[in-house]
């Protein structure tokens, strides 16, 4: 997961969400597709914020991310909570730090660079023990890594595979939309942003968008990749506008290219 683009949010702050994603994950494996929530800025936001937006956009989509964000705590907590209690940050920060230092593969990120790209971080119980499952997705295999770690010992389980998606990293989402909105089949959602609002869409910080995993591509036809790819889909409205329709678009992060649904 790549740090915020606003240096003013924490580590933290960054991972709350995925990590209440996760469970969500794990009680819809079956369902259709899952969501990570659009960027809140306050109705009526002066013009100058929004640039600076657009600006911190295009930075965070160019710049070199370390392997665990600035700040995160990485040592051994002093103690653990008891078996069910909610996960403590310095308990995330511990195992995702055990977790990228026993990476099986060099793996590669959505932006291109080495290591998983991390999407969330859950408590595990089924073994009676407090673990941590940290999930990520590695592009250079094109497989998800589920990583076990055990916090009380420090021991760290992979496995990886196809199948179901976790919801995208907000790195994800960014690269996906930057895809998306430079690409031909986008014009039907430029022509409706500019009949709602008399301008042309210059950037994804002048949307409100929702990024969902596609977890049932066709079975036929350009979306059928998605069945092993890495595919993100959309739904959203100009910012604090009308909203537009995506259609049946989809980002294929692993090829970097849009398909269509069937």
């Amino acid at each position: 997961m790549r740090e915020r683009a606003s240096e003013q949010v924490s580590w933290w702050q960054s991972v709350r969400v995925p990590v209440a994603l996760m469970a969500l994950a794990s009680a819809m494996a079956f369902g259709g597709y899952l969501l990570t929530g659009p960027s809140r800025v306050a109705a009526g936001a002066a013009p100058d914020m929004r640039a600076d937006q657009a600006e911190q956009i295009e930075r965070a989509l160019v710049a070199t991310r370390p392997a665990l964000p600035g700040g995160m705590p990485t040592e051994r907590p002093a103690r653990f909570g008891k078996t069910f209690d909610a996960l403590t940050p310095a308990e995330v920060g511990y195992a995702r730090s055990l977790a990228v230092h026993a990476q099986k593969n060099p793996g590669r990120r959505v932006d291109g660079t080495p290591g998983y790209e991390f999407l969330s971080a859950a408590l595990a119980t089924e073994n009676g023990r407090r673990e941590v499952a940290v999930t990520s997705y590695d592009y250079a295999a094109n497989v998800q890594v589920l990583q076990l770690v055990d916090l009380a010992t420090g021991a760290v389980t992979e496995h990886s595979g196809h199948g179901t998606q976790a919801p995208p990293s907000e790195t994800e989402k960014m690269h996906a939309l930057d895809l998306l909105l430079a690409s031909p089949v986008a014009a039907p959602i430029r022509t409706a942003y500019r009949t709602s609002t008399g301008k042309d869409l210059t950037g994804q910080a002048e949307l409100d968008v929702n990024a969902g995993a596609l977890l049932n591509p066709p079975a036929t036809g350009d979306g059928a990749a998605c069945a092993v790819d890495r595919c993100v889909t959309f739904q959203g409205r100009v910012r604090d506008g009308a909203w537009l329709y995506f259609g049946n678009l989809a980002v294929d992060l692993t090829a970097r290219t849009v398909r269509t649904l069937s």
